[in-house]
């Protein structure tokens, strides 16, 4: 039977970033490999369809993406399946955020590979830090453009994948974003999906994560729930780590409340080929 992988792209299958090249030379005849001998490469991301797309022009491979942290899923670059917020609970989960909590930026992440900032950062220091962020991505650059008409516009015709909550870079910022991220499910809980990352809050359709992507493709391909191993190292790649949790690899320099979740510890994203085909050798 064949095997399925599933990874993480930023601080996984990207550590250390690979700016230009995305994935090292490595890395890629490995995956390669990987693909060539009948298996399924899948990537699972938080990104859009974009940045997605171009890790498999980089693989010279075709292959399935699941981005925006499971709300839409594409394979072979066209969409099978999707899932947008509807506008009503996405306008009250904004208002109860803005009337709670202090933060910096909001952002939306739609069809047609829109990205779209609300309005600019009101301190320079943060515009400076969201230029810097912007230049840091490299190939994985997915344009945006900042309007506050465009992003309700997104909102009120059902097009939104994500919304992106940023609290601010400082620790006390990012203690922030995690109790925040507790409250909203408390608040939400039966109407959205969040996750934590550091100094953002993630927020997804109610019933997408990483790991109800992951059991799709696992019906659609009919593939067996033992032949799926994933890789992550963030927040929301603890969906996954708990659905395959005897196949779930993290890596080393993820925070321990991301790790834990985990069974396998990996310091590089190569280093799970000799897990992959030491249980193919035993079957």
């Amino acid at each position: 039977m064949p095997k399925l992988l599933a990874t993480d792209l930023d601080g996984t299958l990207f550590y250390p970033k690979k700016r230009i090249r995305l994935v090292s030379n490595r890395t890629k005849k490995m995956i390669q490999k990987f693909i060539d001998d009948g298996n399924h490469f899948v990537v699972v991301s938080g990104r859009n369809i974009g940045p997605c797309t171009r890790v498999f022009k980089r693989l010279d491979r075709e292959g399935i993406a699941i981005g925006c942290n499971g709300s839409f899923i594409t394979q072979n670059g066209k969409i099978i399946h999707k899932q947008t917020f509807a506008p009503d609970v996405l306008h009250r989960v904004i208002e109860y955020i803005e009337s709670h909590f202090p933060i910096k930026g909001l952002y939306v992440m739609a069809d047609n590979d829109e990205f779209v900032q609300r309005e600019k950062f009101s301190s320079l220091f943060y515009r400076i830090v969201n230029t810097l962020w912007y230049i840091y991505q490299g190939a994985l650059k997915n344009p945006y453009h900042i309007s506050k008409d465009r992003f309700y516009e997104l909102i009120n015709q059902g097009k939104v994948y994500k919304l992106m909550v940023m609290f601010g870079v400082s620790k006390k910022a990012k203690k922030r974003s995690a109790e925040a991220n507790k409250e909203l499910f408390r608040e939400f809980g039966h109407e959205i999906e969040a996750s934590w990352s550091n100094e953002f809050i993630e927020i997804s359709p109610y019933g997408c994560s990483k790991s109800n992507g992951l059991k799709f493709i696992e019906n659609y391909l009919k593939i067996n729930h033992s032949d799926i191993y994933v890789v992550g190292d963030s927040g929301n790649d603890i969906s996954m780590f708990k659905e395959y949790q005897e196949q779930s690899f993290c890596m080393s320099h993820a925070p321990l409340s991301v790790s834990k979740y985990a069974k396998h510890t990996i310091k590089r994203f190569e280093n799970i080929e000799t897990y992959l085909y030491q249980d193919i050798e035993r079957k």
